[in-house]
């Protein structure tokens, strides 16, 4: 059955769609050929949600609708992309309006043995069979911000980690928009095998203060067994743009996932983790820290999907909303009838800096085994009046007071970050994007 359209929908449809045609008429693999019209008709079927689709009453895409968004090749040159680079050791990866730029990037014939890292679009005129890049396809096209990557992306990042491989640095994935109205759609791919370990850091950003942008992006993590993989992912674009990234995770036995989102920028940003632990004994952290200023829309979700015995998740999700800002959580803990002895714990706060900003919060558990331990839990408010009281007693001036509560309080999702460089680094992210609020 398709869906009834508004006109400025039915338009963005048509636009994308012709963006679609044209881009198969260049793709000369038939596997690809088919990936991509199976996405198209999928997503001809789903369209683009409304207020009426539940999961997407509280992120209207009116905005991101009005304007179409294209793929216009990359700008050159690019200015002042190294104040993005942390001051750490890293293996850096630049993407520049959603294409590999070898020329700002390290040299990839330098990475560890056993460690494969090349660009979507190298991966794909290299292969003729295409079947492992897309693997989980059917997964994948659930999401119509998903299906419409798939009829789009031209680029994007594949990594394989081999078995009993640590890499001593951090993988740092810049991902840089120069133009307005540019559509970076990216697809990444990173497969971590037997007792590996790698930390990967991704950062978004606006080299533009103003004009909107939009990124699209799919990425795919499998972990093997006993592997252990740690995600960072700062999302700093412009209050202009827009932000949909879905991430689909599939752990085997005893491996181990930790991820970390921030979101400072974009007018509209949708984050979302599908987790599957599809062995024993697995363990897993999703957090992330939201900041929400002017009219921004903010949404973290996840689904975490507990299908083997002995699972282990733990998630804390806070936001930080003022003025106009909206945010949205929504959360889900699945235990299936042989996840026996799953313990799972989803947490959400959220601070509201003034009388304007809305929260809609939403964490659910689905449990059909009889043996487990989980437990939700959701709160928001405004900062308690007892807390500052008690700072102002001990000689703290009352803004240096609410700026500390305010800090305290986001900061406490980056303490998943396990190593101490980056987490500091996080954390100065964080306290300087507070430092646009009206606190005092």
């Amino acid at each position: 059955m398709v869906k009834k359209r508004s006109p400025i929908a039915q338009q963005a449809l048509d636009f994308y769609l012709q963006q679609a045609q044209q881009i198969a008429q260049t793709s000369q693999n038939p596997f690809l050929s088919k990936v991509r019209q199976q996405a198209q008709e999928r997503f001809v079927e789903q369209a683009f949600p409304t207020a009426k689709d539940e999961d997407w009453k509280y992120s209207k895409l009116s905005g991101f609708l009005a304007q179409h968004f294209s793929q216009q090749g990359i700008s050159q040159p690019v200015a002042n992309w190294q104040a993005w680079m942390p001051s750490f050791p890293v293996i850096k990866l630049v993407w520049v309006d959603g294409h590999f730029c070898e020329t700002l990037s390290d040299e990839l014939s330098q990475l560890p043995a056993g460690v494969l890292l090349e660009s979507f679009a190298d991966a794909l005129q290299a292969n003729t069979e295409l079947g492992g890049l897309f693997a989980n396809q059917d997964t994948v096209l659930a999401e119509p911000f998903a299906s419409l990557n798939s009829m789009l992306f031209q680029d994007g990042m594949v990594l394989e980690v081999a078995a009993n491989v640590t890499l001593s640095l951090p993988i740092f994935v810049l991902h840089l928009q120069t133009q307005p109205l540019h559509h970076s759609v990216l697809r990444q791919r990173v497969s971590v095998g037997e007792n590996a370990e790698v930390t990967l850091i991704e950062r978004y950003v606006s080299l533009q203060s103003q004009g909107a942008g939009c990124v699209n992006v799919v990425t795919e993590i499998e972990l093997g067994k006993h592997a252990r993989v740690q995600q960072i992912l700062l999302q700093e674009q412009n209050r202009d743009s827009f932000y949909f990234n879905n991430q689909f995770i599939y752990q085997a036995e005893a491996s181990q996932f930790t991820t970390f989102y921030g979101a400072i920028g974009s007018q509209l940003s949708r984050h979302q983790n599908h987790l599957f632990m599809d062995g024993e004994q697995i363990e897993n952290q999703q957090n992330s820290a939201c900041i929400g200023l002017g009219a921004q829309t903010v949404d973290s979700r996840t689904c975490t999907h507990h299908n083997q015995a002995k699972g282990f998740s733990r998630q804390l999700h806070k936001f930080v909303l003022e003025d106009q800002a909206i945010g949205v959580f929504d959360g889900m803990i699945r235990v299936d009838q042989q996840a026996q002895k799953t313990d799972g714990q989803m947490d959400n706060k959220n601070l509201l800096l003034s009388d304007f900003a809305k929260m809609n919060t939403k964490p659910k558990l689905e449990i059909y085994a009889d043996d487990v331990k989980c437990s939700h839990g959701s709160a928001s408010g405004q900062i308690d009046k007892n807390q500052i009281f008690y700072l102002q007693a001990r000689g703290i001036h009352k803004a240096d007071a609410l700026r500390m509560i305010t800090q305290a309080f986001l900061l406490e999702p980056a303490e998943v970050v396990r190593q101490e460089p980056i987490r500091r680094w996080v954390m100065e992210r964080l306290a300087l994007a507070l430092q646009q609020t009206h606190l005092p």
